[in-house]
């Protein structure tokens, strides 16, 4: 049976938790690709891969598997991509979003030309074609902190009988706070609004980078037995008090995590966050990008821990018994007896902070 959709949001949200609005940014919203009109096509398969880069941007792959039962088919395809609000310009930037770039799509071997439509509210569906608004003549606001209207990025998709290939590919910078070092999310309930009302065979990846601490809430899923970690890292189950809910972290030594299940009915969305530690003495974190945090060692001994570092993160078992059992207690360490230290195999930012404690 076919049904009527209306859009809700696509893309990622890198939104602000702190309390105050000037604490950090708030980018977007959104999800994955839906129907502007009514259709009888299905999701078969999605691949969804999420790679951060730099900690500056978030690199997004989606490979889709349509099902149209029926004749051929040409509907419009589209996104929503909220405007920021918070510390940044809402403006376009291009005529685009200002903090998206690259979008393409492919579908069934052929790239796929895209507009743009800038609207006030979610009634622009009028009969599956998009009413945008004239910003020359839109008396909202149009730039600054918090803008009036969003983005609609859509498509014509001509649907063959049969399986149908949609790949997806954009680029969409990271947010942050005084309590997040980043975050963002992905609106995975809306894939119930094709015709199946879920996807049946869902596959997650996510590559976060080397050496990196980082939560995803449970929602979508409920046990860490769910993920799968390709690489080498570890999970432990945490309470989160800025979500109020019960989260998975992650420490990711290297290599990619991934989510698959089939026939999957979203019942959340997906939400990962990096929270900014609060150091304390006698911890020190997996994350690189939480060194500059780190406190000004007070005996040559902590001089010491700082200085093998690296070596902890790849998992040495120090013969130093002192440091071992330092590196020990903290949650992130993994030890691998195999591991041989090797100074040239470091990073030149590794060398440089071996250098710095000497």
């Amino acid at each position: 049976m076919n049904m009527k959709y209306l859009l809700s949001a696509l893309l990622f949200v890198m939104l602000s938790q702190s309390l105050s609005a000037n604490d950090g940014a708030f980018f977007a919203k959104g999800n994955q690709l839906i129907p502007i009109n009514e259709t009888s096509i299905s999701v078969k398969k999605e691949i969804l891969s999420l790679k951060k880069v730099r900690d500056k941007f978030i690199e997004v792959s989606v490979y889709y598997e349509f099902y149209n039962p029926k004749d051929e088919k040409e509907i419009t395809v589209g996104f929503e991509a909220f405007s920021p609000d918070g510390d940044v310009d809402g403006a376009p930037k291009n005529g685009q979003h200002p903090y998206m770039r690259n979008f393409t799509v492919n579908m069934n071997g052929k790239n796929l030309t895209h507009q743009i439509a800038y609207v006030a509210d979610t009634l622009y569906n009028n009969n599956g074609k998009i009413k945008s608004i004239d910003l020359n003549k839109f008396e909202g606001s149009k730039s600054g902190n918090y803008v009036d209207f969003f983005y609609v990025y859509h498509f014509k998709a001509k649907f063959k009988k049969g399986i149908n290939i949609i790949k997806h590919t954009y680029s969409y910078d990271l947010s942050g706070s005084v309590d997040f070092h980043y975050d963002f999310e992905y609106v995975l309930t809306a894939a119930k609004r094709w015709q199946n009302k879920q996807i049946d065979d869902f596959t997650l990846i996510l590559d976060m980078g080397e050496f990196e601490t980082f939560n995803i809430a449970k929602g979508f899923f409920k046990n860490a037995s769910e993920w799968t970690i390709n690489g080498v890292g570890k999970t432990e189950n945490q309470k989160s008090h800025f979500l109020n809910k019960e989260v998975l972290r992650f420490h990711i030594q290297k290599g990619t995590i991934a989510f698959s299940k089939k026939n999957f009915k979203p019942a959340d969305e997906l939400f990962v966050y990096a929270q900014n530690v609060m150091l304390n003495e006698g911890y020190i974190p997996f994350s690189y990008f939480q060194e500059e945090r780190i406190k000004e060692p007070k005996s040559e001994f902590d001089k010491k821990v700082f200085r093998n570092l690296p070596f902890a993160r790849r998992g040495y078992v120090f013969k130093d018994k002192q440091v071992q059992q330092f590196y020990q207690q903290l949650d992130w360490y993994m030890p691998n007896p195999n591991y041989l230290p090797d100074l040239q195999k470091l990073t030149e930012r590794e060398r440089k902070w071996i250098a710095k404690w000497k």
